[in-house]
């Protein structure tokens, strides 16, 4: 089920409450906090044309399941939609109500959320699934169930693409082992899935798939790779600068690993599915 990955013991255990202030945040108080982070989204997400496909006309009561400070909710609601969050993280749901009091967003479990059955028109949950050790169906079931019939899903996982498959997972794993050897702790952080996971996961949770496509920024930022960097890093004390852009040398050998196609280095999988029911 996926490739399984570790850190260092100290960087994954407090993952779940990781956010703090930026520094930016402090010069866009209230929606302009959302402004710039919609205005961000457009100009640099792959993402987008599939919401402008599907979510364009506006309309729709959409979900996502673990909303962080809910920059997609904005995203969503500025396409004519209303928006709702869920996310059992107190910290960014308290930045998120700093500056925008009236967002509709709960603090709960993702896998028991406080929603009616056929609540949603569609649903969406981004780098999240991933972290649940025994899988992602008690999730996707939780969103089947809130969901309409043939409420439209769309879900996003870290992807077990080549570039990892035969680079960076191997250079892990020998970390994992030369750390353990060192007496040093390591700890569950994600899973990283190949389609193959995605379509069972999805077709057992009584979802039908209606597109697949690869998730990452547009260049000259690098989601995936810089995510792999990050992974690397943390095992020898090193942490790249945000945002996800790499200096003149980082970004040539970015362009040489994507010229031979998005799908063999991109950060995650973007799946588009319906609620059967």
């Amino acid at each position: 089920m996926g490739f399984k990955q570790y850190l260092r013991w100290e960087y994954s255990v407090h993952l779940d409450e990781t956010y703090s202030i930026e520094e930016w945040e402090k010069d866009h108080p209230g929606k302009m906090y959302y402004d710039l982070h919609i205005n961000t989204i457009e100009a640099h997400e792959r993402a987008v044309p599939t919401f402008k496909q599907y979510l364009g006309t506006g309309g729709m009561k959409i979900l996502e399941s673990g909303c962080g400070t809910g920059r997609w909710i904005s995203y969503f609601e500025k396409l004519g939609n209303r928006g709702f969050g869920v996310d059992d993280s107190r910290g960014p749901l308290q930045q998120a109500r700093r500056h925008d009091p009236e967002m509709n967003l709960c603090r709960a479990d993702a896998l028991k959320t406080p929603y009616l059955d056929n609540s949603f028109d569609g649903a969406f949950s981004s780098y999240v699934a991933e972290h649940f050790e025994e899988g992602p169906e008690v999730l996707f079931r939780e969103i089947h169930r809130v969901l309409k019939p043939d409420g439209l899903f769309f879900v996003v996982v870290p992807y077990n693409n080549t570039f990892r498959r035969f680079v960076v997972n191997p250079i892990l794993m020998g970390l994992w082992k030369y750390w353990q050897w060192k007496g040093q702790g390591l700890g569950f952080t994600e899973f990283r899935y190949s389609r193959e996971d995605m379509d069972g996961f999805l077709r057992r949770t009584n979802f039908e798939v209606v597109e697949v496509r690869p998730d990452d920024y547009y260049p000259p930022w690098a989601k995936g790779l810089y995510c792999d960097l990050c992974d690397l890093g943390c095992f020898f004390a090193y942490e790249p600068k945000p945002p996800y852009e790499f200096g003149s040398f980082g970004r040539t050998v970015a362009a040489l690993i994507r010229s031979v196609g998005i799908w063999h280095s991109c950060g995650g999988i973007f799946y588009v599915a319906r609620a059967k029911k």
